[in-house]
């Protein structure tokens, strides 16, 4: 366990060396003729440089998904306005539609009464010219 705990200190006091280590490429530089404490180094610098190379891929897709995250809510949130403006002229549009009903009905009525006191003077009027031609005859 000492040992251990020895290897991984030395390896974080020695990480800050790795660009001067030459750790480049994907493939280990580790050789035989290592000794174990130097092998931990390696791969402990190998791994530091991995992972700077996954943080900087992180970060360019977390800047791209913000970038996409911020485009779509202001997309999102037009399409909401605009469909809250929508929904508004359409609620006056019904309200008017439901006045112009309402009138439309009422001149209905109207002009059925009309059509029917126009009928009855018709039927009257009728009636009266028989009763004038009986007569004339």
């Amino acid at each position: 366990m000492a040992r251990w705990t020895l290897a991984v200190g030395l390896a974080l006091l020695f990480a800050g060396s790795s660009e001067s280590a030459g750790v480049k490429n994907a493939t280990s530089a580790i050789s035989a003729d290592m000794r174990p404490i130097r092998m931990v180094i390696t791969l402990i610098e190998e791994m530091k440089v991995q992972c700077e190379k996954d943080a900087e891929g992180d970060l360019a897709a977390y800047d791209k998904f913000m970038c996409w995250c911020k485009t779509n809510e202001e997309e999102k949130g037009k399409a909401i306005e605009d469909g809250k403006a929508h929904i508004e002229e359409l609620n006056a549009f019904l309200e008017g539609a439901a006045a112009k009903e309402g009138e439309l009905k009422t001149l209905i009525e109207s002009l059925a009464k009309d059509i029917q006191e126009d009928k009855d003077a018709l039927a009257t009027a009728t009636a009266v010219r028989e009763k004038e031609f009986e007569a004339f005859q």
